[in-house]
């Protein structure tokens, strides 16, 4: 029992003085991180700021835009939207690919230079000047999140002569704004997120190598945490106050007391924050796998079933709504038009139908029998359209759209399905461990549980007195590690 203690006390204080610093930037960049997010421009914010699109040119289908342009790989998704004044198709191969197609003469677009960068950043910024222009063939500390929105190097770096000093960046193969970026967000960004999750450049354009560093300081930081709750009880020392420490010195003291009343708390939070990266597969992904999206959609997305002209279509769908751009999906083998104003602003139209009308939702049957046909032999244990979140499709600035179709399925692993019936989208997928994981991440490093999450300033008081405890248990650490760093050399 003795060897049992002192190695248990070894490797508290030697991995202590290897990781007390980056657990003090983990929670002072924490306090940021409950405010600042990592600056990326999502897909409607993007749209906010287009002009009002002119889809009457849009006479080619995307079938004959391809065929004009010689483009026969398989596409994984396609988007309608404008290149300054012209209509134009934007697609991603399954291969990965981004290729663009004017949809008025089928002409390939053969990606943007200087000029045409500076006057969509012009456009996007509603007529700022331009500072400078710089062509990027790697990411640089703002594009971590490339792949995830559709593009990907070569980009235009835009410098804006405007006093936010902000950065345009325009995708050169398909000619779009795909994020943009102020000096005040880069500079919350180092406050928050980029320490927070260890994310230089360096190790941006070296994910398998930053995966390796996040998962070994976390995993590592957790047994830390264990040895040093296993070593705070042993102690222990029974007293008739509250001083319950036998350490006389001061910093050992008070890391004693501090981490006796916040180390479980430190534990959770390092222990759900190396879970975040979903280390050795442990947990299935939340969305479809490739099988089931083949069953979903009806095949592979085939280009031949939008038979009506997209400009044909644009009027249908109307533009009162405030629609910026038109995607082409696929569901159960019938081809849409969905006409996209933002996240909750969206219409259907039925592409093969020259007498369709558009639709801001579909029923909810047909996904119910489609989510059987997908999971054979099993039967639906239940099937509600939720009007509020529940516990696993929620969001802390209700930006998810409502309502949402959740079907669960009598399977062993209980498989559960939210279907956005306004889009024919099943926008989240949970099973088992699923479910566990976002308790054991979400729900222990976040604090975003049901009763809590949508409670504020009750939340922001609650999380903020923890962080402050595994702040003070993580300064006194690393006070320690200086000591003895001093006393050694």
């Amino acid at each position: 029992m003795k060897k049992l203690i002192k190695l248990t006390l070894l490797m508290h204080r030697y991995l202590g003085f290897a990781l007390s610093l980056l657990f003090v930037i983990w929670f002072l960049s924490g306090f940021a991180m409950m405010y600042v997010k990592y600056p990326t421009m999502r897909y409607h914010e993007r749209l906010q700021r287009l002009p009002a699109p002119g889809f009457s040119k849009a006479h080619l289908t995307i079938a004959q835009a391809l065929d004009s342009a010689g483009i026969k790989d398989t596409l994984r998704s396609i988007r309608l939207g404008m290149l300054l004044n012209r209509p134009i198709y934007r697609v991603t191969t399954i291969k990965g690919t981004y290729q663009a197609v004017f949809a008025d003469n089928g002409e390939q677009f053969n990606g943007a230079d200087t000029a045409l960068a500076a006057r969509l950043a012009m456009q996007f910024t509603k007529g700022e000047k331009i500072k400078s222009i710089e062509l990027l063939t790697e990411i640089d500390q703002w594009m971590a999140a490339a792949r995830s929105q559709g593009y990907t190097t070569p980009v235009y770096r835009v410098h804006m002569y405007d006093t936010a000093r902000t950065y345009v960046y325009v995708a050169a193969q398909t000619g779009e704004v795909v994020q943009m970026v102020n000096a005040k967000q880069r500079f919350l960004a180092w406050l928050g997120p980029i320490p927070h999750w260890i994310y230089p450049t360096v190790l941006l354009r070296n994910r398998p190598l930053w995966n390796d560093i996040v998962v070994w300081s976390s995993t590592i930081g957790s047994i830390m945490c264990i040895a040093g709750i296993a070593m705070g009880f042993v102690r222990y020392k029974r007293s008739r106050g509250i001083a319950f420490s036998p350490y006389k010195k001061k910093w050992f003291r008070w890391h004693h007391y501090t981490g006796f009343a916040f180390g479980l708390f430190v534990f959770t939070w390092v222990f759900s924050g190396l879970l975040s990266m979903t280390p050795w597969d442990w947990a299935p992904f939340t969305r479809l796998e490739p099988e089931e999206s083949v069953v979903w959609t009806g095949g592979i997305l085939d280009t031949r079933r939008f038979s009506i002209s997209p400009a044909a279509a644009a009027g249908k769908l109307g533009t009162e709504f405030g629609q910026k751009e038109i995607q082409l999906v696929q569901w159960n083998g019938t081809p849409y038009y969905l006409g996209y104003a933002d996240e909750h602003h969206t219409r259907l139209l039925a592409a093969d139908e020259e007498t369709s009308v558009p639709v801001t939702q579909l029923p909810s049957e047909p996904f119910i029998s489609k989510l059987k046909e997908m999971n054979a032999a099993i039967p639906v244990k239940e099937a509600v359209m939720l009007h509020e979140y529940d516990d696993y499709y929620y969001s802390k600035n209700h930006e998810k759209r409502l309502p949402v179709l959740r079907v669960k399925m009598a399977s062993e692993d209980e498989k559960w399905y939210y279907v956005d019936p306004a889009t024919a989208q099943v926008v989240l997928k949970h099973q088992d461990l699923s479910r566990l994981e976002r308790w054991l991440y979400h729900g222990l490093h976040s604090f975003d549980f049901r009763f809590l999450v949508y409670k504020r300033p009750l939340w922001d008081i609650v999380v903020i007195v923890l962080m402050i405890g595994g702040t003070l248990v993580s300064m006194t650490g690393l006070v320690l590690t200086f000591k003895w760093v001093g006393r050694k050399f």
